[in-house]
């Protein structure tokens, strides 16, 4: 199903981002859609190179477009950099605001970089998907972490630049080693999972997905960090794919 749905979303993207899908009819009634989209730079839309691109390319964009109604409403509350702390305070209160009726939630590797230890996001991330279900009244997906270790960025902070990318990390801090930075990301995926289940959400499962979204270069942003336009597609078809699959169940 999964594979079926980016396929479909990726179809005759080389020369480019394709026409945004129309998405579903507008219902005859019922309670309106209302999706908010919470997360950090990848959900903004960084790595698309303008900001009108992001405003049609970025993935919770193309999400919406894919699965929701066109009488939906659509925000996207995400903030580059942020951690899921810090997201508690800003982002969660804007989007219990407009009462949303779904919600895609992904946060990661601005944790990770920030040292937050796994413990420590799950307890956050708990209480922002806690937060967000309102009792049950609200679908939420829930992003993994996609292992990074292929990033060009990542080699880039190990020395072992081989493209345009430069390593984002702040002068004088040093990358740990490979090893440790996997069990950083595999710990990070276990408290998600437990998040998911505790809470009632959903999992959108990117890590999966890591061969494509962090090896491919056609997938990977001139940053070597962010998604590109290709991989923007492939991040909404992933979460389509599981908000369709968890509606049907």
């Amino acid at each position: 199903m999964i594979s079926v749905a980016i396929a479909a979303a990726c179809a005759g993207c080389a020369g480019g981002p394709p026409p945004l899908p129309t998405g579903p009819p507008i219902p005859e009634g019922g309670q309106p859609v209302v999706y908010a989209a919470l997360g950090a730079s990848e959900t903004v839309g960084t790595g698309l190179n303008d900001i009108a691109l992001r405003a049609r390319f970025a993935w919770p964009q193309l999400f919406f477009n894919m699965v929701l109604p066109r009488a939906g409403t659509y925000y996207n509350f995400a903030v580059p950099g942020i951690t899921t702390a810090a997201a508690l305070y800003s982002e969660v209160p804007q989007a219990l605001a407009v009462h949303p009726t779904v919600v895609t939630v992904f946060f990661n590797i601005d944790d990770l970089v920030n040292g937050v230890s796994p413990t420590d996001f799950g307890t956050n991330l708990d209480a922002i998907v806690h937060a967000l279900r309102q009792d049950g009244r609200a679908r939420v997906l829930v992003g993994n972490a996609p292992a990074i270790d292929s990033l060009p960025a990542f080699k880039a902070c190990q020395g072992q630049a081989t493209g345009p990318a430069h390593c984002p990390l702040p002068a004088g801090i040093t990358i740990p080693p490979q090893a440790t930075v996997d069990a950083a990301v595999d710990a990070y995926d276990a408290a998600i999972t437990a998040v998911v289940a505790r809470e009632g959400a959903t999992l959108v499962d990117v890590r999966a997905h890591s061969d494509v979204l962090t090896t491919n270069p056609e997938d990977i942003a001139a940053d070597g960090l962010h998604p590109s336009p290709l991989g923007d597609q492939m991040l909404a078809a992933l979460f389509a794919a599981a908000y369709t699959t968890a509606r049907r169940g």
